[in-house]
């Protein structure tokens, strides 16, 4: 099984094999990827980093608040709130995020004596009216180790939420916590909601969808929201696994394009052996994913 610096050794080669076979923008793509990864390796085991997602008004802002125990994002009635991301960072630790944050590709940054070895991000309502909030969420979320998707009562079967957003993001479901907010508008109907979000997560091809449900109205309570977090996300099997997978999917990706390469100028040896070596990367990389990927010890420490 190939090591974490093996994969991304081998992501260069595939790069570089597949000079004349891949177009310059679907390299690059492959490579920054790679760079990226390198990056992100470098703080495994001391920092994971979640962000919060969700649509407008489900109450992001106010469960980080919540999370911290201080109110570092701002919560309002105007719709969308949320209009730029902001990460909160570790307060008190010798570490310097500087370079990860830079990575993250935030517009704000804030930090929390709360925190101790997890990096929040909170991204605007990715259902905005607002172009622009979209296009933040789609930058950053590639970035981030896990993500907590946030659901209100009202909007949580919302068509567009579920096919345009989440159904492609199922090989992340490992990375993923659903949490259905604002439960105790709901009354007895509450455990109802749950399963039936449950339910429409399953038919997005989520193999077992991980709900739970959060209070954010008036006083927020987010006990299940933290024993979440540290059941599934550990500071390094988290990290790690979503490296992995990166690769493998952008592996899986580059391969299919070396089959719709039809460039004459390259011989057929040179384009089996680009096809090969995305082959090896998306084998190794899923080898490696689930040595690790399955097994993700309790991490949150706040």
């Amino acid at each position: 099984m190939a090591d974490l610096v093996s994969l991304l050794d081998l992501a260069d080669l595939a790069v570089a094999r597949s000079e004349r076979i891949l177009s310059d923008p679907d390299r690059m793509q492959i490579a920054s990827t790679a760079a990226r990864l390198r990056s992100r390796a470098g703080f495994v085991g001391d920092v994971v980093v979640v962000a919060l997602a969700g649509g407008t008004g489900s109450g992001k802002s106010s469960i980080i608040n919540a999370l911290v125990s201080e109110p570092v994002v701002p919560v309002g009635v105007v719709r969308p709130t949320t209009t730029r991301s902001t990460a909160i960072v570790p307060g008190n630790t010798a570490t310097d995020f500087t370079r990860l944050i830079g990575a993250l590709d935030v517009d704000d940054v804030v930090r929390s004596s709360a925190l101790a070895s997890t990096i929040l991000v909170d991204l605007p309502d990715f259902d905005s009216i607002e172009t622009a909030h979209r296009h933040i969420v789609g930058r950053v979320l590639p970035t981030v180790d896990a993500v907590l998707w946030v659901f209100d009562p009202q909007k949580y079967a919302d068509g567009v939420i579920h096919e345009e957003f989440l159904t492609p993001m199922v090989p992340y479901e490992n990375q993923f916590v659903f949490i259905l907010n604002q439960v105790d508008r709901l009354g007895n109907d509450a455990g109802a909601v749950r399963d039936d979000l449950e339910s429409r997560l399953s038919l997005d091809g989520f193999h077992d969808p991980h709900v739970v449900q959060c209070v954010a109205s008036g006083e927020v309570h987010v006990a299940e929201v933290v024993a979440a977090i540290a059941d599934r996300f550990d500071t390094k099997t988290t990290a790690l696994a979503k490296v992995a997978l990166d690769l493998r999917l952008g592996a899986n990706t580059a391969w299919s394009q070396t089959l719709e390469s039809t460039d004459s100028d390259v011989d057929l040896h040179e384009r089996a052996l680009a096809r090969a070596t995305f082959v090896s990367l998306g084998v190794e990389a899923y080898d490696y994913w689930h040595s690790i990927g399955k097994g993700q010890d309790a991490g949150y420490s706040g």
